[in-house]
């Protein structure tokens, strides 16, 4: 609360992120729980539970990121929102909706969702990113400290278009899983670092 009483900036956009991170995330453990559930009707995969594994963490790291926000217009808001919204299609694309009577293939669900939730998942990326180095470039970073501060990200943008377009299965699960390995490395370092 800010002095008086009142809420805040930060205050009242803080309540609306967390409202979407928590419905993407209610999404993809609703999903799982359906596909558990179902207990023999699941043929089951592993890149499905991979890519909800990787957006989980996504959406984590971005709700971690957003103690950091100074935005107080809406020129600043709406970009945010507009990643938020990126993230959520992309939870809502890693695991089905439901499980049919007569059962369902993971493996079948990744292929026939492939497009999209490469689509969503490559616009979230490079709307964060996007935003990211706007940031940096407002604070005057040289072109060198933004490569060095995002180099895994532009490299990563071009390996999931590659993905996207070639439809190769290894190349989808090696991406995602690199990926997952990457932001999990990030948050153990970090973890770390604070605790040292």
């Amino acid at each position: 609360m800010a002095d008086g009483g009142s809420v805040n900036s930060f205050d009242y956009i803080t309540v609306l992120v967390a409202i979407m991170i928590g419905l993407a995330m209610t999404d993809i453990a609703a999903s799982l729980h359906r596909l558990l559930r179902a207990g023999k009707l699941v043929r089951w995969d592993w890149i499905a539970p991979t890519a909800a594994a990787l957006v989980l963490l996504e959406l984590f790291n971005l709700w971690w990121k957003w103690r950091g926000f100074t935005g107080t217009t809406l020129g600043e808001v709406m970009p945010y929102f507009a990643v938020l919204l990126l993230l959520y299609l992309a939870a809502s694309a890693s695991l089905p909706d439901e499980v049919p009577a007569e059962g369902l293939d993971l493996r079948d669900f990744t292929a026939r969702s492939h497009h999209y939730f490469w689509s969503v998942y490559i616009a979230f990326v490079a709307a964060w990113i996007g935003l990211r180095t706007a940031q940096d470039i407002g604070r005057g970073d040289s072109s060198a400290m933004i490569f060095a501060a995002h180099w895994f990200d532009y490299l990563s943008i071009a390996i999931y278009s590659l993905v996207i377009t070639l439809r190769l299965r290894w190349l989808s699960g090696l991406a995602l899983a690199g990926t997952l390995i990457w932001l999990g490395w990030g948050w153990w370092t970090m973890r770390l670092a604070a605790i040292g």
